[in-house]
């Protein structure tokens, strides 16, 4: 695995997607290969004694996400006496919502095929934020990118809104065989080699400016588009009569590419959809990513009758270096700590089981 990621990533880089995605190919099929070479040549001595079984598998998870709070906006109030300036940050919030994971397993004495599909969609926010100058400040200024606003009186209100479609939404699927290390009657160890696709796309629309007079209409996006790339894990699972508990530690690296863009109009008068607009700046770009994803999950489930079981379970997984929309960050300074681009996720899940 050591050799095989940064050969990828260095084709990536080269703009070989192409030769890339190839290279994956011929891992998996070199190891398949390889695994199916080993199971005959062992047949006579550690084949398990196992009935064929499929199992199909649909699991809800109560998801967050954390590392992707963008900071979009930057408020300073300067004091008339001192003439200093307090500022502050203000972030995004990714609120919590419901990812879906589902699939289907065949296995067959030390082989397993399956297929699992993960989606997750939701939204980011911050409450609707207004300030005037005041006695306690001469002036309240609301800084974003390239711009700012400022209130110098009581009558000169300043506003910022998070607009709808202001979201981020995420699925991958995984075709994959699982092999078996070691069994015994109550355990065993598997490993997990296959190819996984995805898809990553975060949306942000936000309105800025002085009330009834004018202001900035911000649409950003960072669009992954279809990815994909190898995947490999380990899976252990333990017996203890009518229970079971499984852990399952993954690492895959998506390749493909990522179209940024940003459109910033400027409007006179009051805001709204409709609002008149008298300029257009457009920014808009695409390049090459690879983005490493580690998951973690762990369960136990409980047979309920023959064919039918429940399971409980943490589901947790890390997405390195996924860029935010562009242009989001207010000024060239801004707070890079507010703006990562690494995102992790942890979830408590609950799934059916339904084997036969």
């Amino acid at each position: 695995m050591t050799l095989i990621v940064p050969k990828l990533v260095e084709a990536i880089h080269q703009g070989r997607g192409g030769r890339a995605l190839y290279f994956v190919v011929r891992v998996i099929a070199a190891a398949t290969l390889a695994f199916g070479a080993a199971t005959q040549a062992g047949a006579g001595s550690s084949a398990p004694t196992q009935n064929d079984k499929w199992s199909l598998r649909f699991e809800p998870i109560h998801m967050q996400a954390r590392g992707h709070d963008q900071h979009v906006l930057t408020i300073h109030e300067i004091d008339p006496s001192s003439q200093m300036d307090r500022s502050r940050a203000v972030t995004l919030d990714t609120e919590k919502n419901l990812a879906y994971r589902s699939g289907f397993r065949y296995s067959s004495g030390e082989w397993s095929w399956g297929v699992d599909f993960l989606w997750f969609d939701t939204s980011q926010s911050t409450p609707d934020i207004t300030a005037a100058a005041s006695g306690t400040s001469a002036e309240v200024v609301f800084e974003v990118p390239d711009r700012s606003f400022t209130s110098s009186s009581p009558d000169e209100s300043l506003f910022y809104r998070v607009l709808e479609d202001t979201d981020m939404a995420l699925w991958t699927l995984d075709f994959y065989g699982m092999k078996t290390l070691t069994e015994t009657a109550e355990s065993s160890l598997k490993l997990q080699i296959g190819v996984r696709f995805g898809d990553f796309d975060n949306d942000y629309r936000a309105a800025v400016g002085i009330e009834d007079a004018g202001g900035l209409r911000f649409d950003a996006s960072s669009n992954y588009g279809r990815m994909t790339g190898l995947l490999i894990g380990l899976a252990g699972h333990l017996q203890r009569g009518r229970s079971s508990l499984d852990a399952h530690l993954g690492q895959s690296v998506l390749f493909g590419s990522a179209e940024l863009t940003n459109m910033s109009r400027e409007f006179t008068g009051p805001f709204s959809e409709s609002a008149t607009f008298v300029s257009e700046d457009t920014f808009s770009t695409e390049r090459d990513v690879a983005i490493p994803i580690t998951e973690l999950r762990v369960a136990w489930t409980y047979a309920v009758i023959k064919h039918v079981s429940v399971s409980l379970g943490v589901h947790s997984s890390v997405w390195w270096d996924v860029s935010v929309p562009p242009g989001v960050i207010p000024a060239q300074g801004g707070n890079r700590v507010l703006h990562e681009n690494t995102i992790a996720f942890l979830g408590v899940s609950g799934a059916v089981v339904i084997s036969f």
